[in-house]
């Protein structure tokens, strides 16, 4: 049996980052600045679903670039959510 455990992931600058074995991910713009998410726009506020809980799992490559036209005092953040399959000991 697989056990799958929660991951939060919070960014606040560009990243590139590659996550094994995902069965779930939703990625929320909780800060003030647009980002680009995987080639696609989010916009401040919004949150978009890469993953479904379907029972299969995934491998993502997540890249975030923050809008360069951020006004100072503008808060840029990213909390990216997810279940990642935790490999069981067999004893």
């Amino acid at each position: 049996m697989r056990k799958s455990n929660p991951v939060v992931l919070i960014t606040k600058e560009d990243v590139s980052v590659k996550v094994e074995n995902v069965t779930t991910m939703e990625v929320f713009n909780v800060g003030d600045v647009d980002c680009t998410f995987n080639g696609a726009t989010l916009k401040a506020g919004k949150s978009k679903t890469l993953v479904v809980a379907d029972g299969t799992y995934s491998n993502v490559d997540i890249d975030v670039v923050f809008s360069t036209t951020a006004l100072a005092g503008y808060e840029k953040k990213i909390e990216i959510i997810y279940k990642k399959i935790i490999p069981s000991c067999v004893n």
